[in-house]
């Protein structure tokens, strides 16, 4: 059974770093945004850079992008933008989208040259993204109320215990969690507590609460079944056949990292 989530209401040293910065290489003036800067952002930045998503500005056109082509440019070059957190010296991330060496030198050369637009024919088609579910869900469970935020001021961690009513076991082969207001929520989890588990014994279920409630009772059989991080999109667990299991009379509960946005 294909279980989709829940719907709710690294140092850069300063030489190198100036040389980046003041890049005025020959050739500069042939880099145009159609051309050469649409299909990096389309790739690594226009998932979360589009209007609903987290991120601030769209960068979906030229128009979007323009006004904020040295802001662009600071941000690629010191490998702020796009972030990823993990050591490169580990491994290979399939959602890796930091930006080669070539493309930063790219957006770069774009900016030092006026940031020109090029001609519109040069532009690869635009992205079309999925306005709902990734996956096409056997099971929607929901958070039974919204959580209202302050304006502003630090938001703690909410915790919220959801029934599951799981009724057989459950292997679950893809999952994908989606928050009804994708800026407000800097990431969330979902938890599978399985029968037994001490993990937010006590908790009211719909009611969010500002402490994990024994967070650290978390026992074998709990597993992360759903999460979000901006772009992130669904997850599949079928790789080499595998999928992640729900033992039946499961709950889940929802942890939320929630930030105000005046």
């Amino acid at each position: 059974m294909t279980f989709s989530g829940i719907r709710f209401g690294g140092l850069l040293g300063v030489a190198a770093l100036g040389s980046l910065l003041s890049a005025a290489t020959n050739g500069a003036s042939s880099v145009t945004f159609h051309k050469d800067v649409l299909p990096i952002l389309q790739k690594n930045c226009q998932g979360c850079h589009r209007p609903g998503e987290v991120a601030p500005m769209s960068l979906l056109t030229y128009a979007d992008a323009r006004p904020w082509a040295k802001s662009i440019k600071v941000a690629v070059a010191t490998e702020k933008m796009p972030p990823w957190f993990a050591d490169p010296r580990y491994g290979h991330f399939e959602n890796d989208r930091r930006l080669g060496q070539a493309d930063i030198e790219t957006l770069v050369r774009w900016v030092d040259a006026g940031a020109p637009e090029g001609n519109p024919k040069d532009a690869p088609p635009p992205l079309q993204f999925v306005d709902g579910w990734n996956i096409k869900p056997d099971i929607v469970i929901e958070m039974p109320k919204p959580f209202h935020l302050k304006a502003t001021g630090t938001i703690d961690y909410q915790y919220v215990l959801v029934k599951g009513n799981f009724t057989e076991d459950t292997w679950v082969t893809a999952a994908e969690m989606r928050p009804g207001n994708p800026k407000v929520l800097h990431h969330g989890k979902v938890w599978v507590r399985p029968p037994g588990s001490h993990y937010m014994e006590n908790a009211e279920p719909g009611e969010a609460y500002s402490t994990g409630m024994g967070r650290n009772l978390i026992s074998e059989g709990n597993d992360i079944v759903g999460k979000f991080n901006p772009g992130l999109g669904a997850q599949s667990f079928e790789i080499g056949g595998s999928a992640k299991l729900i033992p039946k009379g499961s709950d889940l509960v929802f942890e939320l990292h929630y930030t105000a946005i005046g």
